[in-house]
This record gives C-alpha cells, structure tokens and sequence, in this order.
C-alpha cells in the first residue's frame, strides 16, 4: 500500500534543492544591472543630398547613435571637386556635414558612404548625392 506524504513529513533539502536551481539557473526573475550594448549606427534625415556648383555648401543633419562620445566619421566615393566637412555636436557624435560642389564638379548622381567608428564597432550608410548645375 502507498502512503502520500504531507508537506511536514518531507525531508527539508527536496525544497532545497529546487530553490538552489532557480537561482543558479534564472535568478529567479531577477533582472540584470546591466544595460544593453550600445549598437553604433549611422542615418540622415533624408537620403538624398542636392549640391549646385558653384553654390553655398548645404547642410546636412546627420545622427549617429554611438557607444561613446565620439566617433569617427568619414565619407568615401566623392567626385572630383566635392568638399566636406563634418562637425559633431558637443554632447554626442551626431552633427552637421557641410557639402559643396565647386563649379567643375560634372554634373549627375553619385552615391558616396559615410562611415563611422566608435569603441571598435563600425558603421556605413550610402546616401545620393546629386550635383546640378547652377
């Protein structure tokens, strides 16, 4: 014949040993102190760029979410006679790129990458850039 055992009568470590799995396995819902990384990335607010040659630089709004304060930043596949200047914010790596054409830059569409590094991560992001005439 087979007696069930109440509560009172089970030895103390069967509750034991399933406390000590929840914390070493789970933590028992605990949750961690520790945020998530910080992926870097790289976007502009619209992904075409018009320079006229010959005229004022135009300013583009770039925002760069990064693991750090800084980062460097890049751009690659101007065309000749295209000149930019990148200036972060003083808080955060976003900012603003200066883009001009001089008047012999030729005419048409491009399409340069922007890229970006923080704390060994990198990122890139190929914008249009379109060069008219004045």
């Amino acid at each position: 014949m087979t007696r069930n055992l109440t509560i009172a009568e089970l030895p103390f470590w069967t509750f034991l040993v399933p406390a000590a799995l929840c914390f070493t396995l789970t933590g028992c819902g605990k949750s961690s102190d520790t945020p998530p990384p910080v992926v870097l990335s790289v976007s502009l607010n619209n992904p075409t760029v018009t320079v006229v040659q010959g005229a004022t630089p135009v300013l583009v709004p770039v925002v760069i979410v990064a693991p750090t304060e800084t980062a460097t930043f890049q751009i690659d596949g101007l065309p000749d006679g295209v000149e930019e200047s990148y200036r972060e914010s003083e808080s955060n790596p976003s900012g603003q790129l200066m883009i001009s054409a001089s008047s012999v830059t030729p005419i048409g569409s491009y399409k340069p990458t922007i890229v970006v590094g923080s704390s060994g991560q990198t990122a890139s992001l190929k914008f249009q850039l379109v060069v008219d005439a004045p």
